[in-house]
């Protein structure tokens, strides 16, 4: 058995010596063999992997150059020396750029990464090499009429896509293109689960104006001013949840509303949708 074979296969598999020694004896020394039974040995060993929990990972976003196609994914591993590897961190990007080239968004793990695998073969095999258990965890993808932004935390635990709308002149200032960052850290940092009023859900809205009606009966109000008070209370309400009411967490005094700072970079931008990744959420 040549030493030149087994570190041609340990370079092509990263399986380990002995493995790669064990391999290319039963496969006869044909390396296609040999890679195939460590596929083979290594997709039962991924399969034995399955049930560890996944809580590590990292966030990864990708924007194209005309800025019009971005995606966001999230892998998770099992412990973080892993998630900081450049192996981990490989298949991540990979993954992201098979997303932004595909047609759909559903079925990713059965979606062919080439021809002679899956997504899931792809992340199959990385769990064979790296040993841990290895799930991509949910990905995203916007094309936008306008511009799409992305803001990643320092240390890839949290990630935020945003896809705006707004005119080609408007796309190109400056104060847009800070404004697209801003946003994204809005959200990163505050969490708003919609944009605007108008997208929640009716029972919701029902169900905590019961809980202020309710509260306020029980300290006794009349039911005029109970009215005047809910109103208040529900513009608190979504100035929590909707992210153009939020305050713009830059202005110190809480005054200042998103939607004014939206207002204030150019004419027609609209947030039409968004999404946020957070590691163990």
């Amino acid at each position: 058995m040549s030493i030149e074979l087994i570190s041609k296969l340990r370079e092509m598999t990263g399986a380990g010596i002995k493995d790669c020694n064990n391999a290319l004896k039963e496969a006869n020394n044909d390396i296609e063999q040999a890679i195939k039974i460590l596929r083979e040995k290594g997709i039962a060993s991924a399969v034995k992997r399955a049930d560890r929990s996944a809580k590590q990972g990292i966030v990864y976003s990708s924007i194209s150059d005309d800025k019009k196609t971005g995606v966001l994914v999230e892998v998770n591993c099992e412990t973080d020396f892993v998630a900081r590897t450049d192996q981990f961190k490989n298949l991540v990007v990979t993954i992201a750029s098979h997303v932004a080239k595909s047609q759909s968004q559903e079925n990713i793990l059965e979606q062919k990464y080439d021809n002679t695998q899956t997504v899931k073969d792809l992340i199959t095999n990385a769990i064979a090499t790296i040993g841990e258990n290895i799930i991509l965890k949910r990905a995203v993808k916007f094309v936008s009429n306008g511009v799409v932004s992305s803001y990643i935390h320092m240390n890839n635990s949290l990630g935020v896509l945003v896809d705006f709308e707004c005119s080609e002149e408007v796309a190109k200032s400056e104060q847009f293109q800070t404004l697209t960052k801003e946003i994204a850290m809005q959200i990163a940092a505050v969490s708003p689960l919609y944009i605007t009023r108008d997208q929640v859900p009716a029972e919701e809205v029902a169900k905590e104006k019961e809980i202020y009606v309710k509260q306020l009966q029980d300290e006794g109000k009349p039911a005029n001013i109970i009215e005047k008070i809910v109103v208040g209370k529900l513009d608190k309400f979504y100035s929590q949840i909707c992210l153009i009411d939020q305050p713009y967490m830059r202005d110190t005094t809480g005054k200042e509303k998103i939607k004014e700072v939206i207002a204030k970079a150019g004419k027609d931008i609209v947030v039409k949708q968004f999404a946020r990744f957070k590691i163990g959420e």
